[in-house]
This record gives structure tokens, sequence and C-alpha cells, in this order.
């Protein structure tokens, strides 16, 4: 490469709010000490939204964001960007309205994990996720390799605040996932669970592969720049140019 190239880890969240500056700063060097040489890594959060991710309103509420901060990074010079969510909401269009590679976080971690072994769980905050998981797995065509999703109560906030409960829970409820559901590999199905960093220790106390979206994402996303490859445009055109309506009352 000639130049570092810029890669964006776009948070979904409005962090400085949610958690303070310093979050945004400590997922920045997470990711540079994973990052390859020649590649520059930038962390960005939304103006608005909710706290976290944590159901499809929440989705809803934070796509404009997503999409304006996106737009706002491709036409700034990222050479490609990170989708920050596990549930990678708002993918589809972002890669309608811009030409570099807009990686999706969830979608990179399971389609690693199929690599790894034959059926993989996903570790979530909380249960009640767990059918708009089956969902999104469905989607993807990967449901005859899913095991199940579980949840380890606690929520996405609790987690970047670094709860020190965090790590024996995985360890429960992925040994759950092991034993009870068939699981061989294990999905962090979280973004604040996957920058504890704990995929070592996980690895090592459960005795199944571990896989983070967010080193899976990064990675993901490296792999693409270094090929020169972006998604198609056959699969994601720009949509057609409409005026914005407002019915002014």
């Amino acid at each position: 490469m000639s130049r570092s190239q810029r890669i964006l880890y776009q948070l979904i969240a409005p962090m400085e709010v949610s958690i303070g500056p310093q979050e945004i700063e400590r997922r920045r060097a997470f990711l540079e000490r994973y990052a390859s040489p020649g590649f520059k890594i930038e962390v960005k959060s939304i103006r608005r939204g909710t706290a976290s991710i944590e159901s499809s309103y929440d989705a809803a509420i934070a796509t404009p964001g997503i999409l304006d901060s996106i737009r706002e990074a491709a036409l700034d010079g990222q050479d490609g960007i990170i989708v920050g969510c596990f549930d990678d909401p708002a993918i589809d269009a972002a890669r309608e309205i811009v030409r570099v590679p807009v990686v999706a976080a969830g979608m990179s971690a399971m389609h690693l994990a199929l690599q790894l072994g034959e059926q993989f769980s996903i570790i979530s905050s909380y249960d009640n996720e767990s059918g708009r998981a089956k969902a999104y797995v469905r989607r993807l065509g990967l449901a005859d390799r899913f095991a199940s999703t579980r949840g380890i109560g606690l929520s996405v906030v609790e987690l970047a605040r670094g709860g020190t409960t965090a790590l024996d829970r995985i360890v429960e409820i992925g040994r759950r996932c092991i034993t009870e559901d068939g699981a061989d590999v294990l999905v962090l199905g979280c973004m604040s669970m996957a920058f504890l960093d704990v995929t070592i220790e996980l690895q090592q106390r459960l005795g199944v592969p571990v896989v983070s979206p967010v080193i899976a994402a990064l990675k993901t996303l490296e792999m693409m720049l270094s090929h020169g490859v972006s998604h198609s445009l056959a699969a994601w055109p720009p949509p057609p140019e409409k005026a914005i309506l407002d019915r002014g009352f």
C-alpha cells in the first residue's frame, strides 16, 4: 500500500452521552492494537439515538444517524467502514449510498464461526434478543448451523461500563450453549461484550473457539481492502434520486 488506509468504526449510539468520550478512545485503542500495519483506525458515534441497540425499535431510531454518518465518512475519504453493532443495523441501506466497503460485524462473526465448527451459538446481553437473532440467522441462510442464542442478563451499557460479573456470566452461559444446545463454536453477540477483550480466556475456560465480532469485522474489512473489492452494485444498486417530501403540518 502506498499510504495508510483509513477504517472508520461507526458507533451506533451517541456514546459521549451514554458512557463518555473516554470509551470512544478506549475502543479506538483496542481496534488499533488488532489492526494490521497500513491501516489507520478512526471511531465515530452518531449524533442522536438510544444508549444502545437492544430492539428493532432502537435500530430504527438509530438508522438515520448511522446513514448520515456513513455518508459523511465516505465523502471525507474513509476507505472502509464497519457498522459497530452485532445486529448490523442499516447495513443494506448503507451499501446502497456509498461505494467504499461497509462491513457488517454480526455477519462477519457468524461466517467466521462456520469455518471453526459445525454448530455455533450466540451469547447476547439479554434472552429477549433471541428472536431477532434467529430471524437474522435465517435471513443469512445459516439456520442449519445455528445451535442457540442465550443472554447473560446484563445490558449493553452495563457491559460497556465493565461490570465485574460479566466474564463469569459469559462462561456460565457459554457452557450451557455447549452442553445443552450442542454448540462447538461461540459467537459474542454484543460489541460491548467483545470490547471486554476476553476471548482468549473464554476459550481456555470453555475449550471451544470464541469469535469476537469486533475483530472479525476488522479483519474482514482489511481483507476486502487488501483485495481491492467492495460490495456489488448488482446486489446494492444506488437508490433512485427522489425528493424528500414534507406535508408541512
